[in-house]
């Protein structure tokens, strides 16, 4: 049930009769509350699921030396056994997330309960392996502990080396931002953006072709933790008062942005923020995306003369990089968006076409939506308070 506006129930006109008042500019309000956004809650598998499972594996290993640890320092024994007990409970939950991300990519037919069935058939004969051997060190081990430790090593080394090679071995199609990134850096430069992109995806729409790394290409040279190769932090789904300190800021957001998302870049600080539009398509935040990392390539290294719409991104390259500091180069901007509107579909083309998925991602977009008047997105100068979430 969608609840009425402020002096709807109380007056009981209906709301298609009630006068038309004019928007008040509201920044950085909570959601529920009418401050120009509102909640979205759009939460899709894990944005890193190898950061997560990498987590997982150094906190278990981790919480096995403490308990074994315990017996040499009677004193600090319950405090080690209290830090062990505590990573597992975060290995628990962190373990369940990478688990639950992995089936569903592993479910390619819908075969979710098949997946779930051969996992747990898997961990049963891993354990029962893992008792037997248990069994056969521990008379070798007895009375010994500089073997028990070197033999604690080799497992544990074993075992952090084995995942890391299953996490190099994964092909996920769902872009996440690291490969997003790494997506449009190979597109931009050509192959896989300096990486040696061996099934490159050409793409053509618009009267422009973009060559695509595929997740083939793009998956093993994930960063393993997030935030490595990054230029800028980029908040996805700004609220208002994050993107803009004033109207006027807001109006010159609106001039150089699109009819279903704003960008406001500042270097200086290392930030650039996307405004996603309540109601916009649903390969908006895609879009949007797409475009921020776009800015964050155009402050690397110089795009090489052969790629894709290079003559018109090298001087807005330059002209990037001659931006004053603590300033907004709001012409870059509305450059970069004009540009976009061709480049933008060939590129996602090409993600189609490399065999990404562009229907779903996990780009993990904050939960703010903004709502602004005018239906060319630019034409209006205030922002629209937005109904409370039910």
């Amino acid at each position: 049930m969608e609840r009425p506006e402020a002096g709807a129930a109380a007056s009981g006109v209906p709301r298609e009769r009630q006068p038309r008042l004019p928007p008040v500019p509201v920044l950085g309000r909570p959601p529920g509350r009418g401050g120009g956004g509102q909640r979205r809650h759009r939460h899709r598998g894990h944005p890193h699921l190898g950061a997560a499972w990498l987590a997982a594996d150094v906190l278990n290993d981790a919480a096995l030396v403490l308990e074994l640890l315990a017996p040499a320092w009677p004193r600090a024994g319950p405090a080690l056994l209290t830090l062990a007990a505590a990573a597992k409970c975060i290995v628990g939950v962190a373990g369940g997330a990478t688990r639950a991300a992995l089936a569903v990519h592993q479910a390619r037919r819908d075969n979710m309960a098949d997946v779930a069935a051969k996992d747990s058939s898997q961990e049963t004969l891993v354990n029962g392996a893992g008792l037997l051997l248990a069994l056969l060190l521990l008379p070798l081990l007895e009375g010994r502990p500089w073997l028990t430790w070197g033999v604690v090593t080799l497992l544990l080394g074993t075992h952090l080396g084995a995942n890391l090679g299953a996490l190099r071995a994964l092909r996920l199609p769902t872009l996440n931002r690291p490969r997003l990134r790494l997506a449009l850096g190979g597109a931009l430069r050509g192959g896989a953006g300096g990486g040696g992109a061996t099934h490159p995806h050409p793409a053509g729409k618009g009267g422009v072709v973009v060559t695509v790394p595929g997740p083939e290409d793009v998956n093993p040279r994930e960063p393993l933790l997030p935030g490595f190769g990054t230029r800028l932090s980029l908040h996805l789904g700004a609220p208002l008062h994050r993107l803009v300190n004033s109207e006027a800021e807001f109006k010159k957001a609106l001039e150089c942005g699109t009819e279903d998302y704003i960008i406001v870049l500042r270097p200086a600080q290392g930030w650039v923020g996307v405004g996603l539009r309540r109601g916009a398509p649903p390969d908006t935040p895609l879009r949007a995306c797409a475009q921020a990392l776009l800015l964050e390539e155009l402050l690397g290294p110089d795009l090489p003369p052969g790629a894709p719409m290079g003559a018109a991104l090298r001087p807005l390259q330059h002209r990037l990089r001659r931006c004053p500091p603590g300033t907004v180069p709001w012409g870059v901007v509305a450059e970069s968006s004009r540009l976009w509107r061709t480049l933008g579909p060939a590129f996602l083309h090409g993600l189609a076409a490399a065999g990404w998925e562009t229907q779903r991602h996990l780009l993990a977009p904050d939960e703010w939506q903004l709502d602004w008047a005018g239906p060319g997105g630019g034409a209006s100068e205030e922002p629209r308070p937005s109904a409370p979430p039910q």
